[in-house]
C-alpha cells in the first residue's frame, strides 16, 4: 500500500511539473496576445498570421432614372463571408473583414459597376453620357472615386444614374 502511495504522489508531482513548464512556455510566447487573439509577434512566420476581423455595417442603394433598385433576390445574399447582403434588409452591408472597399463590395454581386457603368443583373446598362451621368455620393458627399474607397463603419452609398 506504501508503495501505491508512494507511485501515485510521484505521478502527481510529474504531472505538476509538466504542467506548470507547459502553461509557461505557452505564456512566455502568447505574453502581450490577449486572449482569443492570435500572436502576431516578430517571431510569427506571417503565414499564419489572422486577418484582422471587423463587424459592422454600411448601407447602400441605387437609383436609375429616379427609380430605386431593389436587391430582395436570393441571387444578392450572403455572396461572401468577408462582405455582404442579406434578405431582412438588403440595403444593409455586413463587413466582416478590414480594408473592404466599395468595389470588393459590389464585386460580390451578380452586376457590374464601375465609375461611369453599370450593367444590372438583368443586363440593364447605365453608362454615364452627355446627357446622364453615373453618380456616387458618400455620406452625402460626391465622390467620384467611391469604388475605391475603403468602407467605413455607418457609410451610406447612394449611387444614382440620370440627370
Amino acid at each position: 500500500m506504501n508503495k501505491k502511495a508512494a507511485l501515485f504522489v510521484l505521478m502527481i508531482i510529474a504531472l505538476t511539473i509538466t504542467g506548470t513548464m507547459s502553461w509557461q512556455l505557452f505564456s512566455n510566447q502568447n505574453q502581450n496576445s490577449p486572449v482569443g487573439q492570435a500572436n502576431t509577434s516578430k517571431n510569427t512566420p506571417a503565414s499564419i498570421k489572422t486577418p484582422k476581423i471587423n463587424d459592422f455595417t454600411a448601407s447602400f442603394e441605387i437609383f436609375t432614372n429616379g427609380t430605386r433598385r431593389i436587391f430582395t433576390a436570393a441571387m444578392y445574399h450572403n455572396q461572401s463571408s468577408d462582405v455582404f447582403i442579406q434578405n431582412s434588409d438588403p440595403s444593409i452591408i455586413y463587413v466582416k473583414k478590414a480594408g473592404i472597399t466599395w468595389a470588393d463590395f459590389f464585386d460580390t454581386l451578380p452586376f457590374s459597376i464601375n465609375k461611369t457603368c453599370l450593367v444590372t443583373g438583368t443586363k440593364e446598362t447605365y453608362c454615364s453620357n452627355g446627357n446622364k451621368k453615373l453618380r456616387f455620393i458618400i455620406n452625402g458627399l460626391e465622390m467620384p472615386n467611391a469604388l475605391d474607397l475603403k468602407i467605413q463603419q455607418g457609410d451610406v452609398l447612394r449611387v444614382t444614374y440620370g440627370n
